[in-house]
């Protein structure tokens, strides 16, 4: 665990210089490890990367800090922008680093900017638009920089409204979604024009089981882990799904989450 900038700079730069394996693991989501573990240096932020304060309708949030207690907590100050993301379990800087989304709403939309640490220790600060955010990705994706913290801009409304609209939208997740259920998150992203769960649907494949892991009766772009499962059993899963929908209908199936490793 690494619990500030001074630490982390520190550990990267020593990372650097043995020239050893690193990642950083947020919460877990859209994360597959492979079965053998990682080789190298596994670090998770804590400490003051876990806080965020408000000045007016700005927020500033530590890379660890979790998504949904930061939107929980502005809808109660009556901060809106944030709701539609409140049901996500990723941290701060996981969901910037992948441009987290739903329901209409981007975290780049009320992002204004980051401050990160590259792989060599080195710290900067970029404004929203250097960080070419699009679908489910940023530069941040490619240039392996760590986001330790985030500042958006909110708009003022009625706490109590906002509070009910992240009731309602994560009652929707829970319906549609195998929430409760062990899983990675959205397996794979939505082509242009179509959705991922459905194309894997049509090929007949909600339900499929590869060991201990099946592609979920509720939204087949979930893989439910039934107790047990080896990251092996998700990813030929995943490999069957891609190969099926590309021979029946020629669009190839891009992941969204992250086979990290050695695979």
């Amino acid at each position: 665990e690494v619990e500030s900038e001074g630490a982390l700079c520190t550990l990267l730069g020593h990372v650097d210089r043995l020239r050893a394996p690193f990642f950083l693991l947020g919460i877990g989501s859209n994360v597959l490890l492979p079965d053998d573990g990682l080789a190298g240096v596994v670090a998770k932020l804590s400490g003051e990367f876990e806080r965020f304060e408000f000045d007016g309708s700005a927020v500033r949030a530590g890379g660890a800090v979790p998504l949904s207690k930061l939107a929980r907590t502005a809808s109660r100050r009556g901060l809106l922008g944030l709701e539609s993301l409140a049901g996500f379990p990723s941290t701060v800087g996981g969901a910037v680093r992948m441009n987290a989304g739903s329901y209409g709403c981007e975290i780049s939309d009320v992002l204004t900017s980051v401050r990160v640490v590259d792989r060599h220790g080195h710290v900067a600060s970029m404004p929203v638009e250097d960080l070419g955010a699009g679908y489910r990705s940023t530069r941040l994706q490619k240039s392996g920089q760590i986001v330790v913290e985030a500042c958006f801009r909110l708009r003022p409304g009625d706490a109590e409204a906002a509070s009910a609209h992240i009731a309602d939208l994560n009652r929707k997740r829970w319906q549609s979604l195998p929430s409760g259920s062990p899983n990675a998150g959205s397996i794979f992203k939505n082509p242009m024009d179509d959705h991922a769960g459905r194309l894997i649907e049509s090929v007949g494949l909600k339900g499929r089981r590869i060991g201990r892991a099946h592609v979920s009766e509720r939204h087949a772009n979930f893989i439910v882990n039934d107790g047990g499962a080896a990251a092996t059993d998700v990813q030929d899963l995943m490999a069957e799904a891609q190969r099926m929908v590309w021979e029946r209908s020629g669009v190839w199936l891009e992941p969204e989450i992250r086979l990290v490793g050695r695979w």
